[in-house]
């Protein structure tokens, strides 16, 4: 199953795949396209499990018109944790694909 995500916005901890059996944590990558034509984003990825939180990727610019794939180490346990996002800039507009 994939998850597709727009974003528009800067959000804080927006959960892109939530706790619960519904989904697997059994993802091999994680695509964030940043989709704007005048301004980086900032990009903070993290594990929540209600008390911590673990942080795959924290305040990472991310270029105009320019994508960070994330394919090491992504796999998680979603019946104890949500992924998270948290999205900072000027006018942000991503694109999140996860598989």
């Amino acid at each position: 199953m994939a998850v597709y995500k727009n974003i528009t916005g800067a959000t804080a901890n927006d959960i892109l795949i939530k706790k619960g059996p519904k989904f697997s944590g059994n993802i091999s990558k994680i695509l964030i396209a940043n989709v704007n034509t005048s301004n980086a984003v900032t990009i903070t990825v993290d594990l929540h499990d209600g008390t911590n939180t673990f942080t795959l990727i924290k305040e990472v610019d991310i270029p105009v018109k320019s994508s960070l794939v994330l394919e090491d180490n992504v796999k998680f346990d979603s019946t104890v944790f949500n992924l998270r996002i948290t999205v900072a800039g000027t006018s942000p507009n991503i694109s999140v694909i996860i598989r």
